[in-house]
């Protein structure tokens, strides 16, 4: 599919309508969405009290401006949910600053209150943004930041402040960039008559952080900053959508993107739907690694769903998905408006709970109650969300899982291996998790799945528009690392270090280097390098890692292979450390040597490549 194309030439005139009254987040929005922000579902990690927040310096009599309100409770407000895509601080209540504006101000009238409200401040304190406490009744002030010790204007208001914020900050996570330094600018001023001369400014105010005082541009699918004050070290900054948009701008402007890393990739980029035609199981049919097999098609409805759970929803025009347990004692209805309402029927007082769990219509939903008593919902949405929580507790805050297309099904049982739940999305993906270990399998089933059945014998009913498959799961070919994942639990991860900081995040990441996509794979790879590998043998957690690495090198389905063994390569080049971690480590990696050497006759040259390395640097003794 074609992507559209968005020219940012016509962005000044697209603020001019949001100044005019359209809704007050409406281009927020637009800019979070079109630069590949998606909202992630699930409650904001960070609220407005999760700041840096003082007890003193507040004015309690001054109302807190109605835009600034509605930012923390919107679900819109991306900081909430993703602060390091900003690099702020926040401050909430906003605080009365230290530096008053003069008494010849223009900022405010004669005799006027002369203080500013600040709400946010720049990652190391340089600067703060508020608004005038003269201004605090209105519903959408003006912003000022603190620049040379004082105030001036950065935003015409609040809401076109935060919209700028996030207009400065996600292009360079979601897009490409490339910088330009400010002597090559320096050198050849026609640089900037040519941005000038190509391209349309933006509208809005110069931003002025850190002294750049920039001043941006507009081209199609791409932004320009030209960083006018002597902050900026880059005094031409280009974003764009499209790496093809960044060389197009490149070209106008004459200036050079060809060097080694020049043009840096999108630090954040949605993980990739599938390419799936329509489900076309037949008997017989077999994975090609044995994960099921297709027992029987025919043309078995679903189960039935008690009535009174369609019932939970009191207009029933809005309903839109149900589902029950095994037992029907526990019945659960969503709706368009998100929410998903249970009743427990076997309460002593039996009453509907209704939770706004969703941002979207709920497409599906499944219900489990385990042998100790405990009863699990799960529910899907139309953005792709995923929702899990025990009946008895609350949600958990983030989504079980998350994924750019609509849910289509779900399903829950409780296997020989314990609690296991299946879903299906609208592009053809399947994904089944063992509870008890986190471990996923993805089966590419294809598209048109209207229902998915568990069985507790390890059946999965697969059930498109023409009829219903039965697949017998071989679980130990389905989740072949579950083991590795429960191992990986019964280490005290937190109580080692690696080389920033302590361990808590090698268990997931080794757990990623066992996924389907290549991509998570190797980005996982790739942090664990810069966690573990140390010639100094500085990283603890390196000599537990070593055996899970191992084992994951050794499974011919690893999408990461080459790379993962130059990472256990890389983890025997090591010199002698304090309290012999440098043996240790060293011995850690050639007790592995044996389950290793076939490599060397691999058919892909990069693996027989980093099995040589792995045995040189075995060979060799720590220096």
């Amino acid at each position: 599919m074609t992507r559209e194309i968005i020219d940012y030439g016509q962005f000044a005139e697209r603020l001019r309508q949001q100044q005019q009254g359209r809704p007050r987040w409406e281009l927020l929005h637009a800019v979070q969405q079109e630069w590949g922000y998606e909202d992630p579902g699930g409650e904001p990690g960070h609220s407005r009290w999760g700041g840096e927040n003082r007890t003193d310096g507040i004015d309690w009599e001054l109302p807190v401006p109605q835009a600034l309100n509605e930012w923390w409770d919107s679900p819109l407000n991306s900081f909430a949910f993703n602060p390091r895509l900003y690099w702020v601080h926040t401050q909430w209540p906003p605080t009365i600053s230290e530096l008053e504006l003069p008494p010849d101000s223009a900022l405010v009238a004669p005799g006027g209150d002369r203080r500013v409200c600040v709400f946010m401040s720049e990652y190391h304190y340089s600067h703060a943004w508020g608004y005038l406490a003269a201004e605090a009744e209105l519903p959408d002030p003006r912003v000022v930041v603190s620049v040379g010790g004082e105030w001036v204007v950065q935003s015409r208001s609040l809401s076109e402040f935060l919209m700028q914020l996030a207009f400065e900050r996600m292009p360079a996570h979601y897009g490409w960039t490339l910088r330009v330094p400010r002597a090559v600018v320096d050198a050849d001023p026609e640089i900037v008559r040519r941005l000038t001369a190509s391209y349309r400014e933006l509208g809005l105010l110069p931003w002025q952080e850190m002294g750049t005082d920039a001043l941006s541009y507009g081209a199609p699918d791409a932004v320009v900053r030209h960083g006018r004050g002597p902050g900026a070290d880059f005094a031409i900054v280009i974003n764009a959508r499209t790496r093809e948009a960044l060389v197009a701008v490149a070209e106008t402007l004459g200036v050079d993107w060809s060097g080694d890393k020049a043009i840096r990739p999108p630090s954040e980029v949605p993980a990739p739907l599938e390419d799936l035609g329509p489900v076309t199981l037949a008997a017989g049919e077999a994975d090609p690694r044995g994960r099921w097999t297709v027992l029987m098609r025919g043309h078995s409805a679903p189960p039935a769903v008690p009535g009174a759970a369609a019932a939970l929803v009191p207009a029933p025009g809005t309903l839109r998905s149900v589902a029950a347990n095994r037992s029907g004692t526990t019945l659960v209805a969503g709706d368009v408006d998100g929410s998903v309402h249970v009743l427990e029927t076997d309460d002593e007082s039996p009453e509907t709970i209704v939770l706004t769990l969703h941002r979207a219509p709920v497409t599906a939903l499944a219900c489990l109650e385990l042998a100790n008593g405990k009863r699990l919902v799960l529910s899907g949405d139309e953005h792709g969300v995923i929702r899990y929580w025990n009946t008895r507790r609350k949600p958990m805050r983030i989504p079980f899982d998350r994924r750019a297309t609509p849910v289509r099904a779900l399903a829950a049982a409780q296997l020989e291996t314990g609690p296991a739940f299946a879903a299906a999305w609208a592009d053809g993906l399947v994904r089944i998790w063992d509870l008890e270990s986190d471990a996923v399998a993805g089966l590419r089933l294809g598209t048109g799945i209207r229902f998915l059945g568990l069985d507790a014998d390890g059946t999965l009913r697969v059930t498109d528009g023409h009829g219903t498959s039965a697949l017998a799961l071989d679980l130990a070919k389905l989740w072949p690392h579950r083991d590795l994942q429960l191992r990986l639990d019964g280490v005290d991860w937190g109580s080692l270090w690696t080389a920033r900081g302590p361990g808590h995040m090698v268990p997931e990441l080794i757990g990623k280097v066992a996924s389907d996509d290549k991509k998570t794979a190797m980005d996982a790879v790739h942090d664990l390098y810069r966690l573990l590998v140390s010639k100094e043998a500085s990283s603890t957690a390196a000599v537990p890692a070593i055996p899970f690495l191992v084992d994951l090198m050794t499974d011919p389905d690893n999408r990461s292979r080459s790379t993962l063994l130059l990472l256990i390569a890389d983890l025997a080049d090591v010199r002698q450390a304090r309290g012999g971690r440098g043996d240790a480590q060293l011995a850690a990696v050639r007790a592995a040597l044996p389950a290793l050497r076939y490599l060397h006759d691999d058919p892909e040259s990069p693996i027989r490549w980093a099995a040589n390395e792995l045995e040189q640097n075995c060979a060799a003794s720590p220096a």
